[in-house]
């Protein structure tokens, strides 16, 4: 299970990163993006050098650069990597895309959500609009949180 977490520290959390700015932020651009999954992969990858759980031996673990800090386990190691590798991914590609042309907005409808024209939903009871399943499903969460805390 470790060891999924890990390629999902270094996969994942980058791509989640310029997934969410592709779909909310109509200036991304494609430049950005890729720059941004570079950055954010060797992130991951010179975090989980310079990082070790604790009782690990450097190596397959970490480490194999230096050992600049010991998390207590392999899953704060994973957790912390992907937070430096989706911090450095989302970071990197807002510095490119605001440093290269914006993408024409003709191209962006029905990709970029500010971008995309929204249905009316008037004519939609009040218990099937998104914003209150929202709710429903956000105090759902918290009594469920309380009640098994």
């Amino acid at each position: 299970m470790d060891m999924l977490q890990l390629v999902f520290a270094f996969v994942n959390a980058p791509l989640f990163a310029t997934f969410l700015l592709g779909m909310f932020w109509k200036r991304t651009t494609g430049h950005a993006a890729f720059s941004g999954l570079l950055a954010g992969t060797t992130a991951a990858a010179v975090h989980h050098s310079l990082t070790l759980p604790a009782g690990a031996v450097a190596g397959i673990k970490g480490g194999w650069m230096a050992v600049l800090h010991t998390y207590p386990s392999e899953m704060a190691q994973n957790f912390w990597t992907a937070i430096f590798a989706w911090t450095t991914c989302f970071l990197v590609t807002i510095f490119v895309s605001l440093l290269t042309k914006a993408p024409e907005e003709s191209k962006l409808v029905g990709l970029v959500y500010s971008l995309t024209p929204r249905p009316k939903e008037e004519s939609m009871a009040w218990y099937l609009k998104p914003a209150s399943l929202a709710l429903i499903v956000l105090v759902g969460t918290a009594l469920l949180n309380l009640i098994f805390w």
